[in-house]
């Protein structure tokens, strides 16, 4: 078999459709007025010291959060003017969310590598009061530089006074030394000043960290259980006030993929790699019902009245529980089982339709009631670059509509699709769409920009899509989350 990359695909591949969604008319969905935009033709871009890695927006639409490294930068959509810079984490950022019912209140996540090269090191949620991080004043990264020069400065003197000549380049490669040390301190003195728990935030696959009401969070505690085992991977929900103990939830016995709540409330759901959902009761804890699969769980949702909850399998279906008795009330396969995952979902607020986001680039959306598919979306390698033709064949298999939100009252979609590396929208009541391309994956006029001379790729996979209603100026905003910056894209609603 041949040895083909991630790398080697990023640089290789060039967008295209095999299947779509289709009209009224019997025609694939068309492209808006100027739907189909790439890198060059955004609002607004936004860099930072180095590329962004996760960003959320609070519920009111005022602030954006990015993740940075081991900081966060708040920022104002309004004025797209940076508030602060949150740095406490001696780790990368490894999740975030706001308060749903407060833009005031953000939680933070870090793991030392997540976990990997210091198991025991021990993973840190911090709670951020952003009103009170603008008025402290901490100092920047500058500052901290500058202290360095200036210890190295002394030590300099010191030893000179000792006889040892210490020459110029050895002060300035001094003060690069300290400045690190300086800024973990610096760093521990301001999670001194913030509430902080040891644990974990799950927030891939679209999972919920606050209640809807934003009065509970949910958080795995201590260092991660081993996975792909049995262990005891408990759930532990809190007062997002506080972080007072409410309940602890036990049973599962490896990975916890998604967590969430249901509209009310009243029931709590867990997805989780030991083949089982749970669904429990959200004030007590006691276990409602346990749904067993035949493998990996990876995200699951309520249904916006909470007849249903929907949750994936890898072996590529998708089970959806009654949870008046907790009978199955559908199991839906893929037409090619060899899809495998489908790990991002998201109910219409109707409840009859379920957007669906899975491997090889597709988008299904499902009609529940009726249980069956209604629009398909797949993708083709047939514009891909490629050295060697037989590297076409595989490369669907590097691509995964990894988020999905209905938005606009569930008369548009936007998703992402990883390794694509672009969002894109899709009007389900108009019919008509739009993609916002990764530099050189589109056919447009700027394409050739963001490629080399043998006609690959320069441009590197982004990290996911944010979206947001701008009642303002009613348009449908959105950040793609890419390799060089944060771009800015706006819909009409």
């Amino acid at each position: 078999m041949p040895i083909y990359s991630s790398e080697q695909f990023c640089k290789d591949w060039r967008f295209a459709i095999k299947d779509d969604f289709v009209a009224s008319n019997g025609e694939p969905y068309s492209y808006a007025v100027n739907g189909d935009q790439e890198w060059g033709d955004e609002l607004a871009k936004y860099t930072f010291p180095e590329a962004p890695h996760d960003a959320v927006v609070s519920s009111d639409s005022t602030r954006m959060a990015v993740a940075v490294g081991w900081d966060i930068h708040i920022l104002d959509l309004g004025t797209w003017q940076t508030l602060v810079v949150l740095s406490g984490h001696s780790y990368r950022v490894s999740g975030i969310a706001f308060n749903p019912s407060d833009a005031n209140i953000l939680v933070s996540y870090a793991q030392h590598m997540y976990g990997r090269q210091d198991p025991d090191a021990e993973p840190q949620i911090v709670k951020w009061n952003i009103e009170e991080a603008i008025k402290a004043h901490d100092p920047e990264e500058g500052d901290l530089q500058k202290i360095g020069n200036a210890a190295a400065l002394t030590a300099g003197t010191k030893l000179n006074d000792l006889g040892v000549k210490v020459t110029k380049e050895q002060l300035l490669k001094l003060g690069t030394t300290f400045a690190p040390e300086i800024s973990r301190i610096v760093r521990q003195n301001m999670l001194d000043r913030v509430p902080t728990l040891s644990g974990r935030l799950r927030t891939g696959f679209q999972s919920e960290t606050f209640s809807p009401s934003g009065d509970w969070m949910v958080y795995l505690p201590g260092v991660a259980p081993p996975s792909n085992g049995s262990a005891d991977w408990s759930i532990k929900i809190c007062s997002s006030t506080n972080f007072k103990k409410h309940i602890t939830l036990r049973g599962h016995t490896d990975a916890i993929m998604w967590t969430g709540w249901n509209h009310d409330e009243t029931l709590f759901a867990s997805v989780a790699w030991d083949s089982t959902t749970r669904i429990w009761d959200a004030a007590t804890g006691f276990q409602l019902h346990k749904f067993v699969t035949v493998g990996q769980n990876w995200t699951g949702a309520f249904s916006p009245n909470s007849e249903y909850f929907v949750a994936s399998c890898g072996d590529g279906t998708l089970h959806f529980y009654s949870l008046a008795d907790g009978s199955t009330h559908w199991v839906h396969e893929n037409a090619e089982r060899n899809m495998g995952w489908m790990r991002a979902v998201d109910w219409h607020p109707d409840g009859k339709l379920l957007a669906v986001g899975q491997r090889k680039g597709e988008l299904a959306l499902l009609d529940v009631k009726k249980k069956k598919t209604v629009q398909t979306r797949r993708l083709s390698a047939a514009a891909a670059h490629v050295d060697e033709e037989a590297q076409r064949s595989f490369m669907l298999n590097f691509l995964e509509v990894s988020q999905v939100k209905f938005v606009d009252q569930g008369r548009k979609i936007v998703f992402w699709t990883q390794s694509d590396g672009s969002a894109e929208v899709y009007d389900v009541d108009k019919q008509i769409k739009w993609r916002f391309a990764r530099g050189g994956t589109g056919h447009g006029p700027r394409s050739p920009e963001w490629r080399d001379e043998k006609g690959k790729v320069t441009t590197k996979f982004g990290k996911g899509v944010v979206a947001w209603e701008d009642k303002v100026d009613g348009n449908l905003k959105f950040a793609s989350i890419d390799s060089d910056g944060l771009r800015v894209w706006s819909v009409k609603l």
